[in-house]
Formats: structure tokens, C-alpha cells, sequence
């Protein structure tokens, strides 16, 4: 019996580890108070086999979703995650009584009490494996294709119904008889609803991979048009280069053949040496954007760029290597670096003064988006400029930060970091490569 308790903590406890896998991608940082909670909820679920026996199954799960809940404050999520975690543990128990039927030799009494050990120890290995293997699926899903398995309500829900249909026929079995056919032909119920909720999910998949790719055409057909406004906005500022340019050189007509060169001189100095200043000011190397290769990031950059060089903020752009494939949905980092950019803007046009730096840096484990500009003496602190709501600017206008950070909590890989130094804000958006 203390053996059969002890394993009872060992499945509670290893319910717990996937299910901290699959909501946080991984098992580093595992904070201390969540193990101390999970052991005090694995032994009690332990003990409950006592007085519930085979219905204490239910008090693990719900133990267990308490956690997640506890964790992630999400029901939804936590029931997502509770959910494929049991399924996992229910498919890893019974590949490993079948692997251990097989290495016996067919001798049912291979893996009882004389062998309990090697059990645990093999069909911890083999959850685990599957854990990590379902949790790269997971990611690779939420990266790569923008869908988010442990958020979705329909994978959710369709994952609880199979988890309690085969609870369910657990305790219709052990009412009736725990015969071997009855649990063979449990488990094969069980793998016909899961190859089902596959199928279902395959067909949600192709609707939403479609789905996905019009919203990606109508961004990129968005941004091919605000890159297509800049570049026109370009195009008559050179027309307006060659208008000036002309006049300059129709000025110079009367000094050269007067053969006035000292007042040529003068009018060089006082008048055209600083327009060409002015014009060089103005130019703020767009043409490091060339390095972007990413179309719509290129576009929101340019747009935004030349609304601050039209607002007549000094600007200074870096992007020194070539930036392609960033590991961010494009709608999402068109938005952030929206919000960002057109913060700095609205800054700098209430300072009057300063300027706007955007660099753009990479390297083998990831990307990095830079923002600074010049701010007041006194900002409020980094926490109240990220609620919703806040603004410095009145009341109800500062959704901005507020929503990036929404954005943004989605994407573990992402993270952004604001700092206030000597009067300089800035924002670092900085992209991890999971990949890798």
C-alpha cells in the first residue's frame, strides 16, 4: 500500500512538471513557492487515494489545475494545459506497461511490486521524453505558424471531453469489473477519440492556416502601400531638391559674369553653404534601409521616419547588417514598433527639441530593436507609464505601452526593456531565436 502511495505522489508530481513544461516552454526558473505548493497538493492527493481510491484520481487533476491556475491566472489556458498534460501521462502509462509486457516476455508479473522501481523510473523517462517533444510542437505551432495551441478554445475543450470520456469509462469499469478487456478496450476508446480530436484538429488547422495567410496578404498589401506613400513622399521632396536647385544655380548667373567673385563668395558662405547643410540634415540615410529585407518592417520604419523628418526632428537610423527572418508574427512588430515610434514622435514634438535614434542590431541568438529619444527632467516611473490608461499627456491616451505589453506577454521569446537615463528614453525590443 506504500508503495501504491508513493507512486500516486510520483504521477501527481510528474502531471505537475508537464504541465509547468508545456505553459512555460521549459523547466529553468521554476519558482521555489510553486515546487513547495506542488508537493504539498502531490502528497495530499496521495493520501486521498485512502479514503477515494480510484476517485482520487479527480482530486490529483484538481489539485493540479489549481496550480496552473494559481500560475498563469488563466482558467481557460489552465484547463488547456491540464488537459493534454493527463493525456500525455495516460498515453506514457500505458506505452510502458506494453513495452513491459513485450521485455517480459508476456509474464504479467513483470512489473509488480519486486520491479515497481524500474517502472517508475522507465515511464519517467518515457513521459518526460514525450513532454519535451509535445512542447517543441507546441512552440513550433505558436512561432511558425501564429497559432496558439494552449489558447485555443476548441483544442482546449475537445482535449477536456476525451480527458473525461476516459475517466469516465475508468470509473464504469471499476464499477463493473477491472477485467483486461475492459481496460484494453478503455484505452482503445480512448486512442479513437484522440485520433478523432487529430482529425478535427488537422481540419481547424487548414481554416486557420488560411485564415492566417489572408490577414498576412491584407498586412502586406498595407504595408506595400505606406512604403508606396513614403516613397512618393520622396519623390517630391527630390522634385522640390531640383526646383531649389535650379533657382540656386540661376543666382549664380549675375556674379559670374560680373565677374563679381568676392561677392560670390559672400553669397556661397551666407546663403547656399547652409542650404546644403539643411538639406543634408534632413537627409537621415534612409538608405540603410536597404539592409531591412523584411518588407513590412521596412515600410512602418520609413513611414515613421519621415513623419519625424517632416515634423523636423533630428534623426539618426543604424542598421549596419542585413535583417531578414525575424522570429516575430510581422503584424505584431509592425504594431510594437508602430506604438513605440509614433511615442518618440509625440515626445519629441511636445520637447520641441532633441532627437530620435532608431538602430537596428543583430547577431547569431537574436534581434534587437532600439528606440531612444530625448524626454523631460521628470518622468513619471517605468510601471505607471506601462498601465493602461496612464498617459502624461491627460487621461485615457496612454493605451500604447499598456498594449504593446499585451502584445507582447504572448510571445516568451520577446522581451522589451525601457529605461529613463539622463533625460533619454529608451525602448529595446529584443527578439530571442528559440531555434537555437
Amino acid at each position: 500500500m506504500t508503495m501504491w502511495h508513493l507512486y500516486t505522489f510520483y504521477q501527481s508530481f510528474l502531471l505537475f512538471l508537464i504541465c509547468y513544461l508545456l505553459d512555460n516552454d521549459s523547466l529553468k526558473k521554476m519558482p521555489s513557492k510553486q515546487i513547495f505548493l506542488a508537493v504539498i497538493l502531490c502528497v495530499c492527493s496521495a493520501i486521498s487515494g485512502i479514503f477515494l481510491g480510484i476517485y482520487g484520481a479527480l482530486f490529483m487533476l484538481m489539485s493540479i489545475y489549481f496550480i496552473n491556475v494559481q500560475r498563469n491566472k488563466n482558467w481557460v489556458r489552465s484547463l488547456g494545459v491540464t488537459s493534454n498534460a493527463s493525456i500525455l501521462l495516460i498515453i506514457s502509462d500505458h506505452l510502458t506497461s506494453t513495452l513491459g509486457m513485450l521485455l517480459g516476455r508476456g509474464d504479467s508479473n513483470f512489473f509488480l511490486f519486486s520491479n515497481q522501481m524500474h517502472y517508475g523510473i522507465f515511464f519517467g523517462i518515457l513521459t518526460m521524453t514525450l513532454a519535451v517533444l509535445v512542447s517543441s510542437i507546441v512552440i513550433y505551432f505558436r512561432i511558425n505558424k501564429q497559432i496558439d495551441l494552449l489558447n485555443n478554445t476548441i483544442f482546449i475543450f475537445v482535449n477536456f471531453f476525451i480527458l473525461i470520456t476516459y475517466y469516465c469509462n475508468i470509473f464504469l469499469v471499476s464499477f463493473l469489473g477491472n477485467t483486461p478487456d475492459l481496460i484494453r478496450m478503455n484505452f482503445f476508446f480512448f486512442l479513437l477519440y484522440l485520433c478523432l480530436s487529430i482529425m478535427a484538429f488537422s481540419f481547424y488547422y487548414r481554416t486557420m492556416k488560411a485564415k492566417v495567410e489572408m490577414i498576412k496578404k491584407e498586412s502586406d498589401y498595407q504595408a506595400l502601400m505606406e512604403y508606396t506613400e513614403s516613397m512618393e513622399n520622396q519623390y517630391k521632396e527630390v522634385r522640390k531638391f531640383r526646383h531649389d536647385f535650379q533657382n540656386i544655380l540661376n543666382s549664380l548667373d549675375d556674379y559670374v559674369l560680373s565677374e563679381d567673385f568676392s561677392g560670390l563668395k559672400n553669397y556661397y558662405l551666407d546663403e547656399i553653404k547652409p542650404t546644403s547643410e539643411e538639406i543634408t540634415d534632413m537627409n537621415f540615410k534612409l538608405t540603410e534601409l536597404q539592409n531591412m529585407k523584411q518588407r513590412e518592417i521596412k515600410s512602418v520604419l520609413a513611414l515613421k521616419l519621415m513623419t519625424a523628418q517632416n515634423a523636423e526632428i533630428e534623426v539618426d537610423l543604424e542598421v549596419k547588417e542585413v535583417i531578414e527572418d525575424i522570429p516575430l508574427d510581422a503584424i505584431v512588430l509592425v504594431r510594437a514598433l508602430g506604438i513605440l515610434l509614433d511615442n518618440a514622435i509625440e515626445a519629441l514634438e511636445e520637447l520641441s527639441i532633441g532627437k530620435l535614434t532608431v538602430a537596428v542590431f543583430k547577431n547569431k541568438q537574436e534581434i534587437q530593436f532600439i528606440i531612444q529619444n530625448d524626454c523631460k527632467d521628470h518622468m513619471p516611473s517605468i510601471q505607471q507609464l506601462k498601465k493602461e490608461g496612464f498617459s502624461t499627456k491627460g487621461e485615457n491616451r496612454g493605451l500604447g505601452l499598456s498594449n504593446v505589453k499585451e502584445m507582447l506577454t504572448k510571445y516568451p521569446d520577446v522581451v522589451l526593456k525601457t529605461t529613463i537615463k539622463d533625460q533619454l528614453f529608451t525602448q529595446q525590443l529584443i527578439i530571442t531565436r528559440s531555434d537555437l
